[in-house]
């Protein structure tokens, strides 16, 4: 078969990356990368559960498991909100706060091995390209 399949590429590549954060992690990828996010962002502005889901273009379901497991592992705290019962804000806990600096660096070594030997002009070509696949994905 000569004609490429592109969406094979991007769920492999998807897959190895997954990989690489879990052997990085301790098979806790996803959960580094919550945990990357919310310490990024806490200290300025709210994070709720649609805040992440959207970070990292996911379904409800699967991040509300991960945010319970690291609720229970006391990475976070979800605290309700007064002006509606439905929403909890998510912050990191101080144990997690101390974590960041070990977080921010799993995060720089699976990027950087991402893009080694990468020249700044063919990612530009890469984002590009890959903003215009979600583009399209999402029509």
């Amino acid at each position: 078969m000569s004609e490429r399949v592109y969406s094979k590429c991007i769920l492999g590549l998807a897959n190895r990356i997954r990989r690489i954060y879990n052997v990085s992690t301790d098979n806790n990828g996803v959960q580094t990368r919550i945990l990357h996010f919310v310490l990024a962002n806490y200290s300025e502005r709210d994070i709720y559960q649609k805040d992440i889901e959207e970070d990292l273009d996911t379904r409800s379901a699967s991040i509300s498991v991960l945010l319970k497991k690291m609720e229970g592992d006391e990475m976070i705290v979800r605290e309700r909100v007064s002006h509606d019962d439905r929403l909890k804000k998510i912050r990191p806990t101080p144990a997690s706060i101390k974590m960041k600096e070990k977080v921010d660096q799993d995060i720089r070594l699976v990027e950087n091995q991402l893009i080694s030997g990468i020249s700044e002009e063919k990612l530009n070509i890469f984002f590009w390209v890959i903003q215009k696949m979600i583009e399209n994905t999402s029509k």
